[in-house]
């Protein structure tokens, strides 16, 4: 099989690979997003809570003794994991353009250096038989 060839066959399954990897960053994206929003919701939620405390005198405005429950910071770890898997599959895809675009410069370099030797031939066969 030539060059060519199986770069042409690598380059027939690029836009179905990149199609599933960009489907599942979307889907990865509407994930984040709605645990962000979740998020959102339940930490102002307990903001809230935590004023209503205050001013009903049952919670301290003690700063080190107020905090998020647990909830809230894994939705925020959870949030942190998919931004991160989202990061990683972006990196596939780009990794596996570029691999595409190098088998191409090599391609063409290759393509450019026959070409100059058939052409260096074909002087030479034209001035050794003329």
């Amino acid at each position: 099989m030539s060059f060519i060839d199986e770069f042409e066959a690598n380059l027939e399954s690029l836009p179905h690979i990149l199609q599933k990897k960009y489907a599942l960053l979307r889907d990865l994206d509407k994930s984040l997003q709605e645990i962000q929003r979740q998020n959102e919701q339940r930490c102002e939620q307990e903001i809230e809570d935590i004023r209503k405390g205050v001013r009903a005198g049952n919670i301290t405005p003690n700063t080190s003794l107020i905090r998020f429950s647990d909830d809230a910071l894994d939705e925020q770890k959870h949030s942190i994991r998919i931004a991160d898997e989202k990061v990683a599959l972006a990196i596939q895809a780009y990794d596996l353009v570029d691999t595409h675009i190098q088998q191409l410069d090599r391609y063409l370099k290759k393509s450019d250096e026959e070409l100059r030797r058939g052409t260096i031939l074909s002087y030479y066969i034209f001035f050794v038989f003329v």
